[in-house]
């Protein structure tokens, strides 16, 4: 079966993300624009994923619970867990990584943590846009207790991409913007690795409709049958 999907899309709690980034808005969004997978890759944690997780139950569509994460090479990757309690458990990780260093909300944002019903119920005081003290050794090691999907996140951008390192740890997949050279893959010898296409919204317009980059084909609807699609391509 053909499936669409947006696997990192950003709600309020990435301090860079729209204030329309709310939970409910982000469920309301995909099912309006006709997706089937979503993910939502806050930077660096996983705070929101208590509500997301209980929102995604009224929804016909698959949730997968993951995050976007700044390695302290500079880059990012998105990580996905098969299972809800492994990413709580990894959050509380990601935690003792972070520099707890304080932000200016006029500036970047506000880090906000809301309830089942988009009211904001807490405020996450440190920066959460900055590279962790965690380097991707340590972390493909850290994530070995975990049923987990690693990808290379947006590796055709400037900024942030861990391009030279994806031919060097390979990862379960790589995402590449759409606004990528159509050359892009070739030149960088990915073209035979599984490649994703994402929108990184951190506006709800943004958010992918429905279009043939965006697509996976997979045996059924399920956490199982996605997992198998990247452990064996």
């Amino acid at each position: 079966m053909i499936y669409y999907y947006d696997l990192h899309i950003h709600s309020v709690l990435s301090p860079d993300a729209d204030c329309l980034m709310t939970p409910n808005n982000i469920f309301n969004m995909a099912s309006l624009k006709g997706l089937n997978i979503i993910s939502v890759t806050d930077h660096n944690s996983l705070k929101q994923l208590p509500v997301l997780y209980e929102i995604s139950k009224s929804y016909d569509m698959l949730f997968i619970p993951g995050v976007e994460i700044s390695v302290k090479e500079g880059f990012h990757l998105l990580c996905y867990f098969r299972h809800y309690e492994d990413a709580l458990s990894f959050d509380a990780l990601l935690e003792t990584c972070n520099h707890k260093q304080g932000y200016d909300e006029n500036t970047l944002g506000r880090s906000e943590i809301t309830d089942i019903h988009d009211d904001v119920i807490d405020i996450y005081p440190y920066d959460l846009t900055l590279s962790l003290t965690l380097s991707l050794k340590q972390l493909i090691l850290i994530l070995k207790d975990y049923d987990h999907i690693l990808v290379y996140a947006h590796v055709d951008r400037k900024k942030h991409s861990g391009i030279e390192y994806v031919n060097q740890f390979m990862l379960d997949a790589i995402e590449v913007t759409k606004h990528a050279e159509s050359q892009f893959c070739e030149l960088h010898h990915i073209e035979n690795q599984i490649i994703l296409h994402n929108s990184d919204a951190h506006q709800i317009t943004d958010i992918l409709e429905r279009e043939e980059m965006n697509q996976i084909e997979l045996e059924n609807l399920t956490i199982d049958s996605f997992f198998r699609f990247f452990k064996h391509g």
